[in-house]
């Protein structure tokens, strides 16, 4: 507590017609008071804090996730272009095939 307040806390005291060992016990009094309350904040600043914290956590994570089936999406998109390349590539072989195996017996 700064050398104002305790001096504003005892012109207050004074005002409200305290003196001596009353006086010591209004300043003391106001001075718990007033660090109960700062406390008080500070702890409520930390659990704001915390949830704050737990909230960017919770976003972060849900985007990983997103990320990830994203990803997972892209893989299995990828997979049946594959699959369908192949699939086309055999059938053009097999077509291919059975054109070279006609040509060969005509030419026979």
């Amino acid at each position: 507590m700064s050398a104002k307040e305790l001096k504003a806390i005892a012109d207050v005291s004074i005002t409200l017609g305290y003196s001596g060992d009353e006086l010591k016990q209004f300043v003391n009094d106001e001075r718990m008071r007033m660090d109960k309350e700062k406390e008080l904040e500070r702890q409520r600043k930390e659990k704001e804090d915390e949830i704050e914290r737990k909230e960017k956590e919770k976003e972060a994570e849900i985007q990983h996730q997103e990320k990830a089936a994203e990803k997972q999406r892209e893989m299995e998109e990828s997979e049946k272009c594959r699959k369908f390349e192949l699939e086309k590539f055999k059938l053009n072989q097999k077509q291919n095939r059975k054109k070279l195996r006609q040509n060969r017996k005509k030419q026979s």
